[in-house]
């Protein structure tokens, strides 16, 4: 480590502080371009669970907006995607806690854990798009890795969004002033169809990659990567069930929101 690179545990305490902090810090270190240190930071980022921290969520361009992402080898990848699957894995745990300790003065922080989800999930698939994009011929392994972290993504968001939008909020309504919930939580509408919209956008282009690429099997000739296999959440018929989920679950927190 450089005399002036910041440690680990106080890039973790920045990124803590709001979702601006956390934003920019998870882009300084992309920046850095060193998949150890990527690594670590996001096996180790820890968004507040309690409303201690500053709860106040940036305009929805600057969550958006592209994080730099160097292309690495698969295995670097596989890395990667280990940590950020422990942050995936402790912050879901938080919005479940959520769901049984309902209250206002924490609704906006679980929101926050939420985009901050999504937002580490939105990077993890655009992470294994740009890998693909190096590539014209995968080997069967790297095929089922780059599968196997888009699947995952895809269905960890889905129960993210599922908590949200239906045991959590539920909860909120069902103890706390439903118009006090509906006017501290009127953000959340648009944050879950912006979310939906990025999900369907990386499918789309996961899918256009998918055609132009092809696997080697070893002993045989090249063959098209397969469309998916059984149970793959971005198979046509699989897609459009997700598809609907993600849809049902927007209309009914509308519902509850009065919209």
């Amino acid at each position: 480590m450089s005399e002036n690179q910041q440690t680990i545990a106080s890039l973790i305490r920045e990124a803590a502080k709001n979702e601006t902090a956390f934003l920019n810090t998870m882009g300084g270190v992309l920046e850095e371009d060193d998949p150890e240190r990527i690594e670590e930071f996001f096996a180790r980022l820890n968004i507040p669970r309690s409303a201690k921290a500053d709860d106040t969520l940036v305009d929805k361009s600057e969550l958006h907006s592209e994080p730099t992402i160097s292309v690495t080898t698969f295995q670097s990848e596989m890395n990667i995607t280990d940590g950020i699957q422990k942050f995936l894995d402790r912050h879901m745990r938080k919005l479940k806690w959520h769901v049984a300790h309902p209250a206002i003065a924490s609704a906006r922080n679980c929101v926050r854990l939420y985009r901050a989800m999504s937002v580490v999930t939105e990077l993890r698939i655009r992470r294994v798009l740009a890998l693909l994009h190096t590539k014209e011929s995968l080997t069967v392994e790297e095929w089922g890795n780059a599968r196997e972290i888009i699947n995952r993504s895809f269905r960890e968001i889905r129960e993210a969004t599922s908590i949200v939008t239906g045991n959590w909020l539920d909860a909120l309504m069902a103890t706390c002033d439903q118009e006090e919930v509906r006017e501290l939580l009127k953000e959340l509408p648009e944050i879950i169809s912006d979310i939906i919209n990025m999900l369907k956008e990386l499918r789309d282009r996961i899918e256009e990659r998918r055609k132009q690429l092809e696997v080697l099997p070893e002993g045989y000739p090249p063959v098209r990567p397969p469309r998916y296999f059984g149970g793959d959440l971005l198979d046509t018929n699989s897609w459009r069930y997700l598809w609907d989920e993600f849809s049902s679950m927007n209309n009914a927190l509308r519902s509850v929101m009065g919209l």
